[in-house]
Order: structure tokens, then sequence, then C-alpha cells
């Protein structure tokens, strides 16, 4: 009797697991991917509602308003800065609708609104996102992150960070420039 060489079947058992192994990773990255490139085109276009506990009652979306969503937690050091920094240029703001979207409890966010003297602004409005759903709405998750809407509803810029009211600022005024 003849005895078998157990490599050519080891060897295709192996070929054919790495080729699964690939198959199944390259599969996960097209699907993400295609799931990324989904979220981006959803949030080119204001939402039509914001799926987040409103701590106070406002209209949203706005009626031919821009509109600047930020994503925040209170405990944020970037976020203190930006708020402040905000605080400190609200003039600026006026004409357009800043909501402050966190998914700490409500109470906190109050704090943080009261600390940045930004809980009495009429024009700034809270929600919490205590089902956790900001991510999979917007795409991101990093706090701080900003999204800057034009009165029309299309997104203008998107910032991941900390960002400085100039650059708010800059979007915003280039879009009268383009609308007149």
């Amino acid at each position: 009797m003849r005895n078998l060489n157990p490599r050519p079947l080891l060897l295709f058992l192996l070929v054919t697991f790495l080729s699964a192994v690939i198959f199944l990773l390259l599969r996960k990255t097209i699907e993400a991917q295609s799931r990324k490139e989904q979220v981006i085109a959803k949030t080119a276009q204001r939402p039509a509602r914001l799926p987040f506990q409103a701590l106070a009652h406002f209209n949203y979306p706005p009626a031919k308003q821009s509109s600047i969503i930020f994503y925040f937690h209170p405990e944020c050091d970037h976020c203190s800065y930006e708020a402040e920094a905000i605080q400190k240029q609200l003039e600026d703001f006026r004409s357009t609708q800043l909501i402050w979207i966190s998914e700490a409890d409500s109470s906190s966010i109050r704090r943080f609104a009261q600390q940045h003297q930004l809980d009495q602004v009429p024009n700034v409005h809270w929600m919490s996102d205590t089902a956790n759903v900001f991510a999979r709405s917007f795409g991101s998750g990093s706090v701080p992150s900003v999204w800057i809407y034009g009165q029309d509803g299309q997104l203008l810029k998107h910032y991941k960070g900390e960002t400085k009211p100039a650059a708010l600022l800059k979007y915003l005024h280039d879009e009268s420039k383009t609308r007149h």
C-alpha cells in the first residue's frame, strides 16, 4: 500500500482558509466604506429632525437660518474652550441657530451651559443623546465635532476637533456672499 503525502492537502486547506479570511476582511471593508458614504450623503443635508432629547423646546429645522451643530462633552477641555470662544463672540452668531448635543446627562449639560453663560441665549439650544445614536446619525462620535449648515440646509463644513469661531464665521460669511 502506498503512503499518501499530507502536504498537498494541508497546503490546499491553508490556501482555502487564507482566501476565506481575505474575502471576509475585504467584504467588511467594503461594507464599512459603503456605510460611511451613506452617512456622509445623509449629513450633506441638514437632518429633518434630530433624534435627541431637547432640554428646552425649540423649532428645528430653522426656516431660512444657518445652523451649527456642536457635538461635545461637558468634561472635555477643548469643548469648554470652544464654548468660551463662542460666548465671547455671540453677537457674530445672532442669526445662526447653535445646537449643542452631548451624550452626557441633562444636569451635566445644563451645568456646562450655565458655566459658559450660554444657558439663556435665545439662539443656543441644548440636547442630550441618551440613546447614543449621534455617531450613527452623523458619522462621527469624536468630541468636539462641528457641522455647519447653510440657510438652505446644505452642509457647508464639518470639523473634527476644537474649532475657533473665526473658522465657523468664515463659512457663514462666505455663504451670505454667494447667496446674494
